[in-house]
């Protein structure tokens, strides 16, 4: 049956499911190490060990396809699964506990399938990709081991704790539908984001154009604006009704800075060589925030 699929389609289906076994794997792994180091370790600790030991079965599994892309899904599917695992561990399942995990699943399968969508076959790399490995030469393997595989990692690991801590409660406040509330309305950003830009890249002339149309023409980045917004949201679920977990804003906060200092900077700066009317729309245009456009200034 594969034989008889369009070149196009087969190159998809195979590729999908090469990262289909690779995440299965990584997943087997996750969960092995989990169950040995159980009772060994505090459960964070231990859930950190097999975030880091699938982020290396994924990066072995993108060395093996010789494609950095391989990485792409699991900053959605890392949080999701992980905290579903921790409610099935602490069998902890209520009406609070599986509000979050369904909010959490709706933020996973939006991401996944925005990559299924724009995934044709294993030859895709992203430009950022690309780049460092042009800069990076021989290291490549090195950056991309700790750089584009483990950092992220990392980082959405941090950014997830108060979710992580949350599935082990025993006590829930009915004010934390807001936080819920909060995430699905940045998960509805994202995907509204999404949808008007995937509308201008259909009608565009020619890759020059600058988007300017619905929630783009008042914030260069409502997506990424979304984005930010998930994470502070799963930290004011747990913020609400347990106070004492203060201190759990930091992994929001450095997901903010890398939006902030790393990714928009840099994806900014790229797009200006090919789109010399972004050079305005920034002058024009609040970077995150949803807000009026500016008067451009005259030179």
């Amino acid at each position: 049956m594969m034989s008889d699929m369009e070149p196009a389609k087969r190159d998809k289906a195979l590729g999908l499911l090469a990262l289909l076994i690779v995440y299965l794997l990584a997943l087997a792994l996750g969960v092995g190490v989990f169950l040995l180091l159980k009772g060994h370790l505090p459960v964070p600790v231990n859930i950190l060990l097999c975030d880091v030991s699938a982020t290396v079965v994924v990066w072995l599994g993108g060395v093996i396809l010789k494609t950095a892309s391989v990485y792409d899904p699991y900053w959605s599917v890392q949080t999701f699964f992980i905290y579903l695992g921790l409610l099935i561990y602490y069998n902890n399942w209520n009406l609070y506990t599986i509000l979050a995990l369904v909010s959490i699943g709706l933020y996973s399968v939006r991401l996944t399938a925005n990559f299924i969508l724009g995934f044709h076959s294993l030859t895709y790399v992203d430009w950022r990709y690309s780049m460092l490995k042009e800069k990076t030469g021989k290291a490549f393997q090195f950056v991309n081991l700790f750089g584009i595989c483990m950092m992220p990692t990392l980082v959405v690991y941090a950014a997830s704790l108060p979710i992580f801590v949350y599935a082990s409660l025993s006590s829930y406040s009915a004010l934390d539908i807001i936080g819920n509330a909060l995430l699905l309305g940045a998960v509805g950003l994202e995907l509204v984001s999404d949808m008007q830009m995937k509308t201008f890249i259909k009608n565009r002339k020619s890759k020059e154009e600058v988007i300017s149309v619905g929630l783009w023409k008042y914030s260069r980045h409502p997506n990424y604006l979304g984005e930010i917004a998930v994470w502070f949201a799963l930290y004011l679920i747990l913020l609400i009704g347990h106070a004492e977990y203060w201190y759990f804003f930091f992994g929001a906060v450095i997901n903010l800075a890398l939006f902030l200092f790393i990714s928009i900077p840099m994806e900014e700066k790229h797009m200006l060589e090919y789109k010399p009317g972004l050079k305005t729309y920034i002058k024009t245009t609040s970077m995150l925030l949803i807000l009026p456009r500016r008067k451009k200034k005259a030179e």
